[in-house]
């Protein structure tokens, strides 16, 4: 509780100073002079190229709905209704995000046409996200399924053993340990 009040306190007393710090400026209190906030943005790739990407993009994004639906088909199946509904929310999300793709591909051909490089680059990477955007559902759509997303094909041990030590893995047998001999102590009575 103290703290909170050391920090409210500290808010209060920092906060008008923090208001009344003068503005980038000369010291007779002149406005500063303005900044110039655009960001020039060239694309480094042809709208051609922009167009033929975004429709290879749709091309994953639809075999990414066909792969989700044998899977909720597989699921309908195995009768088994946790991964089904997990399965059916990632292909709804797949193909809401099929329809932008769509969207932002029209947009894309018309900012083409009209040879408006900036709105060319903001819709192409809109298609970009989208296309992200459904890798992701794929995987996890993938997760709903169990199935291993990293699997690069059976594993192999191999055992190296430094110069020097036994090539054998087993350990060299324990010595035994001393018999140790306990030596009672006579009875005190004969009861």
């Amino acid at each position: 509780m103290l703290r909170v009040f050391r920090v409210v306190w500290l808010f209060v007393l920092v906060a008008p100073a923090a208001q009344a710090a003068p503005v980038a400026g000369d010291v007779a209190g002149n406005a500063p002079a303005p900044v110039d906030l655009s960001i020039p943005q060239k694309s480094t790739i042809s709208p051609d190229a922009m167009l033929g990407q975004g429709r290879e993009y749709r091309k994953q994004i639809e075999a990414i709905t066909l792969q989700v639906q044998a899977q909720v088909n597989a699921a309908k199946k195995d009768q088994d209704v946790i991964r089904l509904n997990c399965l059916l929310d990632k292909l709804t999300q797949v193909k809401v995000n099929g329809n932008m793709m769509d969207q932002a591909l029209q947009s894309l051909q018309e900012c083409v046409a009209r040879r408006d490089e900036s709105a060319e680059l903001h819709e192409y990477t809109r298609v970009t996200i989208i296309n992200q955007k459904a890798q992701v559902l794929r995987t996890e759509a993938d997760g709903c399924v169990g199935a291993e997303t990293n699997y690069v094909g059976p594993t192999k041990v191999v055992v190296e053993t430094p110069p020097g030590l036994q090539e054998s893995v087993d350990q060299p047998p324990a010595s035994e340990p001393p018999i140790a001999v306990v030596v009672r102590p006579p009875p005190v009575s004969p009861f």
